[in-house]
């Protein structure tokens, strides 16, 4: 495994060299590790770098760059889609902002390489205005309790959210949505611009983010599973710098919402992978926590769906009993928001109802 992260390591600029001489084999394994992380464009970008003696076989290198390829254009497209969509719900009379995914993207030293997703786009608005705006458009479309998924606009997946994120906790999850419009203003107004000269786009601050994003990778440690591409993304969030007041005030609301623990797993793993830098890091590494995250993010790939623990498919018990086995699994790591989850699923039953 080691050598897999001595790659990234290199495409980042955190090691100049790989160790030793990949075999052929290897190079294969280490293309399919990339691939189950969502990794490939990114990985490529460490080949630039390597002397000609360490090169992958040309079969394993031709498949590479044509992969790299169409990331390019998918970013192009998600680029131009993610411009008229904010265009479009501002000449509506809505303001809107585009969380992770392009805004994200234009972090990284090769944005163009980062593998996008779908496009989520948190508009300034309560749940039952988007919900209706996105019945109107889409009838039938189903709501969930922090977002509305619209299906495929121009060919990309849209989810229209009237929260950024949520925790199961209860009482976790209060506080935090009540940050979240507190916050809300500032982040409708963030403006730029994106590669290609396509047009601009809304996107949260970077203050806003190491908050928010965390509470993502959170949530999908505990409801199927995070892969590496969410844990680089939050790398170069926080390589875009932040000072010790902000440290300690970002440290505070991590606690307040219940995300302190997952914040120090994340913070172990970004050291072993990406080698980052102890200063950049907003709280202390848990290398016990770390290491159990870590396995997990091996095994399961991106978002888990790599996890073979799981069967995919099947019926409303069989996804409950497959989310209780997660639930023990994770419970001596991360016990607030595993013994919340039932009450959780209550809660949200009833809003669903509530809401068609």
């Amino acid at each position: 495994m080691n050598l897999f992260f001595e790659l990234l390591q290199v495409a980042i600029g955190q090691r100049e060299a790989l160790s030793r001489n990949p075999s052929n084999e290897e190079w294969e394994w280490l293309y399919e590790q990339a691939k189950k992380q969502s990794l490939v464009g990114v990985a490529l970008k460490a080949l630039d770098q390597l002397p000609a003696e360490l090169m992958p076989p040309k079969r394993v290198k031709l498949n590479w760059y044509l992969k790299a390829e169409k990331i390019a254009q998918r970013n192009a497209a998600m680029n131009q889609t993610s411009v008229r969509l904010v265009a479009a719900l501002q000449k509506s009379g809505r303001r809107s902002c585009i969380l992770k995914g392009q805004g994200n993207a234009l972090m990284y030293p090769h944005p163009e390489m980062r593998i996008p997703g779908d496009i989520d786009i948190w508009i300034d608005a309560d749940a039952d205005d988007i919900i209706r705006l996105a019945r109107k458009k889409l009838p039938g479309t189903k709501a969930c309790y922090h977002h509305v998924d619209c299906g495929k606009v121009e060919g990309v997946e849209v989810e229209m959210h009237y929260r950024p994120s949520f925790m199961n906790s209860l009482v976790h999850d209060r506080r935090m949505q009540r940050w979240f419009l507190e916050q809300r203003d500032g982040q409708m107004q963030h403006r730029v611009e994106l590669p290609g000269g396509v047009g601009e786009i809304v996107v949260p601050t970077v203050a806003f983010n190491r908050i928010f994003q965390m509470a993502h990778i959170s949530n999908h440690v505990i409801h199927e599973g995070i892969g590496l591409r969410q844990l680089l993304d939050y790398y170069y969030l926080l390589k875009q710098g932040f000072t010790e007041q902000e440290r300690q005030r970002d440290e505070q609301l991590l606690r307040k919402f219940g995300l302190r623990k997952v914040a120090g797993a994340v913070m172990y793993v970004m050291q072993q992978v990406f080698a980052m830098p102890t200063e950049m890091m907003i709280v202390e590494a848990d290398e016990r926590r770390g290491r159990f995250l870590l396995d997990e993010i091996m095994l399961a790939g991106n978002f888990g769906h790599y996890d073979e623990r799981v069967e995919h498919g099947g019926g409303a018990w069989q996804k409950n009993m497959q989310r209780l086995r997660r639930d023990m699994r994770l419970l001596g790591y991360f016990p607030s928001e595993c013994l919340w989850e039932p009450v959780f699923r209550w809660y949200h039953y009833f809003w669903r109802l509530r809401h068609g």
